[in-house]
C-alpha cells in the first residue's frame, strides 16, 4: 500500500513542485512559469481520453477507472505545481521591512 501511494501520489506532486520550482527560478521570462501547470492539464486530458477509449472492463466502473488513474495522479501534479510555486515565492519575493515603528 505506501508503495502505490508514493506511484500515485508523491511521486507526481515531487515531480510537479520540482518543475514549477525550476521553472520560476531558472528562466528570465515569465511565460515559462505557466508550463508546468498547461503540461499538467495536458497531462490530465490526455490520461482522462485514454481512460475513455479503453473501458473494455466490465467489473470495474467507469468512475473508478477515471478516479484511480488520471484522477488521483492528476491532483497530485497539480498540487505539486501549487506546492512548488508557493516554495519559490517564499524564497525569492522581496521582504518588506517597516523600520519606521
Amino acid at each position: 500500500m505506501p508503495i502505490v501511494i508514493g506511484i500515485f501520489f508523491l511521486l507526481p506532486l515531487f515531480f510537479g513542485a520540482l518543475a514549477e520550482y525550476l521553472c520560476c527560478r531558472l528562466p528570465r521570462r515569465r511565460f515559462w512559469r505557466f508550463l508546468p501547470p498547461v503540461i499538467a492539464v495536458v497531462f490530465l486530458i490526455v490520461a482522462v481520453w485514454v481512460r475513455i477509449q479503453n473501458w473494455e472492463s466490465k467489473d470495474v466502473s467507469p468512475l473508478t477507472q477515471l478516479i484511480i488513474f488520471p484522477g488521483v495522479p492528476a491532483v497530485a501534479l497539480l498540487l505539486g505545481v501549487y506546492l512548488g510555486w508557493r516554495f519559490w515565492k517564499y524564497l525569492w519575493s522581496p521582504r518588506i521591512i517597516d523600520d519606521l515603528k
